[in-house]
């Protein structure tokens, strides 16, 4: 009950400042460090007087749990201020402005639903499983995460074709009610059948949002401006993402497991409520010529794209999945960590991304050297991860979630801007959308592969060496990576150096 009354208390005051101070609020908007700092001003002391309150023995027990209710209520009021100043500010839907605020508030609402679960999901799975022939408890913990990015990869063509068909508005509006059915399946599930099946259902809903909105983007923004346009979508699944593995445990611990789905079913019924009221209608377009089969087998001919995809992108989403989503959850757990202590370790990961990740994209545009920050970025995991062998306590995990986020904010945009440099020519000949059509599709087999790699090493070895052995997978391929790159190339720097068509 304080946690509840501390976050009352910062919402409070939180909206105070946005009845007295517009001003300010406006100018916080624009920036979500500067967001967090003023509105972190104008809660501390209301926070410190909660805790003094509470006196010295209840302020040890909760003092890293309010920390974590206090840092998202700032997140949460500066979507939302985001959102009023759009809204406000004259800019109209046509420009893009009230548009791209309301596709950003929906987004983060569904995305939000889909993190509450991450710090606890493979514990959920290991308490609904039952002994089967050939199927261990530690394996089957993975198949959930494993299944869900595998049919995320295959549903996320027809999410495409619906989105032009129906257009992207009304793509969400029924992109979510698989997911709302599916979380509150969760909750209920009683076997670990039923919880695959609702969390297929999870995973279709999830890909008609993730392309539903990257389509909405796309039409609402002018060409000028649609780099802008997508990191409103990056950094709500980023926000989202660090509000949702914290907040989640600490639900999970207060409320149980089951009752945060039900939390995550009402998220996703929102963000279906902020799609209707907040984006316009559209018109249904032409699709786009579709993907053939030719195509796979002309991109896959060329080499620095195959070595950009199995020794660079592939291995960052097997750490993510792999690693992150399913080993850290585990070994904590083994270690007595609750699922609160879980969701602050992971959180982390994102906070290191939201702070680091723009600077470090910019620093990589101006030097011209994206396959080098890309090489450098999965030899940072790989060190993090590797971390754990000679100390596998808590303070050690936290360093290598910590590093596997350095190791993503220096990757995963270079990744993508590495795609139209080393397939040029195929760029030219299909073109750009066509190729990062099959980069995408193909990059989630290391999604898809990350849980399953991870539960076979678990069961074989135990966590701990899991852990190390991910670590040593993404060296071992980084190392390769930047050795083809400077053999093919003559040095990193010149992959790039050509310039992007």
């Amino acid at each position: 009950m304080q946690l509840v009354a501390l976050a009352v208390l910062t919402a409070t005051a939180a909206g105070l400042l946005a009845w007295r101070a517009p001003a300010l609020l406006e100018s916080a908007a624009r920036g979500p460090l500067r967001g967090m700092a003023l509105a972190g001003a104008a809660v501390g002391t209301v926070t410190l007087g909660a805790l003094a309150a509470m006196g010295a023995e209840a302020v040890q027990v909760l003092a890293a749990d309010a920390a974590v209710v206090a840092l998202v209520v700032l997140l949460l009021a500066h979507e939302a201020l985001r959102l009023l100043a759009a809204r406000t500010s004259g800019t109209g839907a046509g420009e893009g402005g009230e548009s791209l605020a309301g596709i950003r508030a929906a987004l983060f609402l569904f995305m939000l639903a889909e993190e509450l679960s991450r710090s606890f999901l493979p514990l959920y799975v290991r308490e609904l499983y039952t002994p089967l022939p050939g199927l261990s408890d530690t394996v089957a913990m993975g198949l959930p995460i494993a299944l869900f990015m595998l049919l995320v990869a295959v549903f996320t063509p027809f999410a495409g074709a619906w989105a032009d068909r129906f257009g992207s508005r009304r793509t969400l509006l029924l992109g979510t009610l698989p997911a709302v059915a599916g979380f509150a399946g969760t909750a209920a599930a009683q076997t670990l059948p039923e919880l695959l099946l609702w969390r297929s259902a999870c995973a279709l809903g999830y890909a008609v949002m993730f392309i539903g909105a990257q389509g909405f983007i796309a039409r609402h923004t002018r060409r000028q401006d649609r780099a802008r346009g997508m990191a409103q979508f990056v950094v709500a699944v980023v926000v989202a993402g660090l509000c949702g593995a914290p907040i989640g445990g600490i639900l999970a611990d207060h409320l149980g497991p089951r009752a945060v789905f039900w939390v995550s079913a009402a998220l996703a019924l929102a963000s279906a409520l902020a799609a209707r009221g907040l984006l316009p209608s559209e018109a249904p377009e032409r699709a786009e010529r579709a993907v053939a089969w030719r195509d796979y087998a002309l991109v896959l001919a060329n080499r620095r794209f195959l070595a950009l995809l199995l020794l660079s992108s592939v291995p960052t989403k097997v750490m993510l999945t792999g690693w992150l989503f399913y080993l850290v959850p585990v070994h904590l757990h083994d270690l007595g960590e609750t699922p609160a202590a879980i969701g602050r370790t992971m959180m982390a990961y994102g906070l290191t991304i939201a702070l680091l990740g723009p600077w470090l994209s910019r620093a990589a545009d101006r030097s011209g050297r994206h396959a080098l920050f890309a090489g450098t970025g999965g030899l940072v995991g790989g060190v993090g991860a590797l971390a754990v062998l000679h100390s596998p306590g808590t303070a050690a995990v936290l360093a290598g979630v910590a590093a596997l986020g350095l190791a993503h904010a220096l990757n995963n945009a270079t990744q993508l801007a590495l795609v139209p440099e080393v397939a040029r020519a195929e760029c030219a000949r299909i073109g750009r959308t066509s190729v990062f059509a099959i980069y995408r599709l193909l990059e989630r087999g290391g999604a898809v592969l990350g849980p399953v790699i991870a539960a076979a090493l678990a069961d074989w070895f135990g966590a701990v060496a899991a852990l190390g052995a991910l670590g040593a997978l993404s060296l071992l391929t980084s190392a390769a990576f930047c050795a083809v790159f400077a053999r093919e190339a003559g040095a990193l720097p010149q992959t790039v150096g050509e310039g992007a068509p």
